[in-house]
């Protein structure tokens, strides 16, 4: 497994497929970027090589070598060393790498895994990033991405559109979803504390700030809900000055509780003790498109979910009933759904739903035979 932008422990990467290919007798290593050079395995028996990300100080001398690891020939040399049988790509960035690791001498098999729709990604968002950062890493990956679409031994995309996209260029192509390694838990007898949950980066990209209008409006008709906030609210600049100074304007210090990031399986402490999970992500072609991991964690622990009326998110809600969808910019019909599920428990009328949905179709456990089949036919 290799990564850019992942960390060592990552859900998908490590909890998810890492595990059901240890489970199922692989030998696997992850290399990925950290803030120390690290070489162990783990617990679980996955190789775990950590990189030193180089950070950029004050020196030219310093940005030199930040910008030339962009290029990522530190995390070629520690993967080619490897000598790995498979190299399974988690990060667009490594597309730039994919042919120069099909071409080492023991032809090992390249596997290329988008998490995300990279390409509606940069059209929404390349605004918020510094012109260097498009020109040299998000545009020169997106060309490699296109170039080893049909090279490469195959593909994986978390959900059908992206998967159609490159169904066209390569017929081994797979859809594996990245579903919750929850199991449904029924937290009933846990004291509640919070009303509302939200996981995820805390950003305006997010609806960071459609949850806080809708949580001022509610107050301001005689709800004062708590709302629980679990993610980090330092990632985007500027974000987490501008939430405070609302939460401090609209008096809702009390309502709203950050817990920062958190390992993962801490998350579900925090679950149990809530009540209803949030989804209110802003229109773009990301959010059509996306599949937010979320709706899986919030259904396992038996919390609906109040979402955007658009895109998979609005798919999954109505279909399987575990909640209800808004128009995200609609602040006093969001008000008014936290208002209605949180008065007289209605929230618990979604329950069985929700465990019913995880049991039936959306757990981790149903994506692992698309994932063992893959890795099989790499060698047939």
């Amino acid at each position: 497994m290799l990564s850019c932008r992942h960390g060592l422990y990552d859900d998908r990467i490590y909890k998810k497929e890492g595990l059901t290919l240890v489970r199922n007798g692989y030998e696997v290593l992850h290399v990925a970027y950290g803030d120390e050079k690290a070489d162990f395995v783990s617990a679980d028996g996955i190789r775990l090589v950590q990189v030193k990300k180089l950070k950029r100080g004050a020196t030219l001398g310093s940005k030199w070598k930040s910008f030339k690891q962009t290029f990522l020939g530190d995390l070629f040399s520690v993967a080619k060393a490897l000598r790995a049988d498979v190299y399974h790509l988690h990060d667009v960035e490594l597309c730039r790498i994919a042919m120069k690791l099909k071409r080492l001498p023991w032809k090992p098999k390249v596997v290329y895994d988008a998490h995300e729709p990279y390409k509606e990604n940069l059209l929404d968002y390349w605004r918020k990033r510094s012109l260097a950062q498009v020109l040299f890493i998000n545009i020169p990956a997106l060309v490699a991405e296109w170039r080893i679409l049909k090279k490469v031994d195959a593909l994986i995309a978390t959900e059908c559109n992206v998967a159609s996209r490159f169904e066209k260029k390569n017929k081994n192509t797979y859809v594996i979803y990245n579903y919750s390694y929850f199991v449904p838990d029924d937290n009933a007898e846990i004291t509640k504390e919070y009303d509302l949950v939200y996981c995820g980066g805390i950003l305006e990209s997010k609806g960071i700030f459609q949850m806080l209008d809708a949580l001022a409006e509610a107050k301001q008709n005689g709800f004062n809900l708590k709302l629980l906030l679990i993610g980090d609210a330092d990632f985007e600049p500027g974000t987490k000055q501008k939430m405070d100074a609302f939460i401090e304007k609209e008096d809702l210090a009390d309502f709203v509780t950050c817990t920062g990031l958190l390992p993962l399986d801490d998350i579900a402490a925090y679950y149990r003790k809530s009540k209803i999970g949030l989804c209110l992500l802003p229109f773009n072609r990301t959010n059509q498109l996306i599949l937010p991991i979320k709706l899986f964690e919030y259904a396992a622990f038996g919390l609906p979910v109040i979402g955007s009326d658009f895109g998979h998110v609005k798919e999954i809600i109505m279909v399987d009933g575990i909640g209800v969808v808004v128009n995200p910019y609609d602040v006093k019909a969001v008000a008014a759904a936290f208002i209605r599920l949180i008065q007289g428990d209605s929230y618990k009328s979604y329950v069985p739903a929700c465990f019913a949905c995880v049991n039936d179709k959306y757990s981790w456990k149903s994506q692992e035979s698309a994932l063992l089949e893959l890795y099989r036919n790499l060698y047939e």
